[in-house]
């Protein structure tokens, strides 16, 4: 059913164009060649990449408040630290090692005495909440690298209709078809869309 209603469409799609201009565009081509898809994409891994090496970061730093916490998260996801920001990123690191070091030396001790038992009780429910949030702030940023790749690809997808738009305006071409669905085609737009688009990044 759903062939047979493709080739009705694609009928009376040929019947329209046959008293009109029209050209094809290789949209795959477009996106595999052009700067703007693969800036785009360098950007997306680039933003997956400082995610990954926050969360890793975190992850050796669980013995943190919530405050500290966050400040070194917003801090790592910095696409590029100043001399200032760095002097922040490392006393929080070194604070985290050491508690850990200090949790794990009481941890070992066989008789602690009650100041030491609240120091094991605080630094213990300090990593754990540090696991748990590390948890959902991995969720939350997966979901906003998702949010993130969606809005580059809806923008990347406008900018290519927008610019084949204007070349087959140009080119006096009424119709585009895309060429997945065309055998053979003269007016071919694929490579001025593609020249325009990196000439326009």
């Amino acid at each position: 059913m759903r062939t047979f209603t493709g080739i009705l469409v694609m009928a009376a799609l040929c019947v329209a164009a046959h008293a009109q201009t029209f050209g094809v565009v290789d949209y795959e081509r477009v996106v595999n060649e052009s700067q703007l898809t693969q800036d785009s994409l360098r950007e997306l891994q680039a933003l997956g990449q400082r995610y990954e090496q926050a969360f890793q970061s975190l992850q050796e730093s669980l013995i943190l408040t919530d405050e500290e916490r966050q400040e070194l998260a917003n801090l790592l996801l910095q696409p590029n630290l100043n001399d200032q920001q760095k002097q922040l990123v490392e006393p929080l690191k070194n604070t985290a090692r050491q508690r850990a070091e200090e949790l794990h030396a009481l941890r070992q001790k066989a008789n602690p005495t009650e100041t030491e038992k609240a120091a094991l009780e605080r630094f213990t429910q300090m990593e754990a909440r540090g696991r748990e949030a590390l948890q959902i702030m991995g969720q939350q940023w997966r979901q906003e690298l998702d949010q993130q790749a969606q809005t580059r690809r809806s923008q990347v997808q406008k900018r290519i209709r927008e610019v084949i738009a204007q070349v087959a305006k140009e080119k006096k071409v009424q119709v585009v078809f895309s060429a997945e669905v065309v055998f053979y085609c003269e007016n071919d737009l694929t490579d001025e869309v593609i020249k325009r688009l990196n000439a326009k990044k």
